[in-house]
């Protein structure tokens, strides 16, 4: 039986590695440089420390809270990056095309660039309203 083999089976059952592990590992390797390069007392033990939990939800066998740590991570995440990342999926076209908001009810709406004035029917409350694209 080759290492692989032994290292599956010891794995089985286990929860493994995930996107909060990968991040919190980052986090280690980012304070471990940081201690190397100006010799901040304490940080030795909180790497020490972040490296054991890491490698405590990786053996753990306690699968639905481990999942739900990952959850919890991957919530504040979308949430950061739609705070610091803008409109997100909407960067794609905005090169040919405005977003307008519907005066009355707020909807959005695409309109593409280039065609002069133009009257915007929302497709939600009806509303007729006229902007540039």
């Amino acid at each position: 039986m080759n290492w692989r083999d032994r290292f599956n089976r010891f794995m089985a059952g286990r929860y493994g590695q995930d996107d909060f592990s990968r991040f919190l590992l980052i986090v280690a390797l980012v304070l471990l440089v940081l201690e190397f390069l100006f010799g901040i007392p304490g940080f030795g033990i909180v790497i020490f420390l972040l490296l054991g939990y890491v490698y405590f939800r990786m053996f753990s066998r306690n699968i639905p809270a481990r999942y739900a740590e990952n959850q919890k991570y991957l919530q504040m995440k979308n949430k950061a990056a739609a705070l610091f990342g803008g409109r997100g999926a909407g960067r794609a076209d905005q090169k040919t095309h405005h977003i307008y908001k519907c005066p009355k009810c707020g909807q959005k709406i695409r309109i593409p660039k280039g065609k002069g004035m133009v009257e915007i029917t929302c497709p939600k409350c009806r509303t007729r309203f006229r902007k540039r694209s």
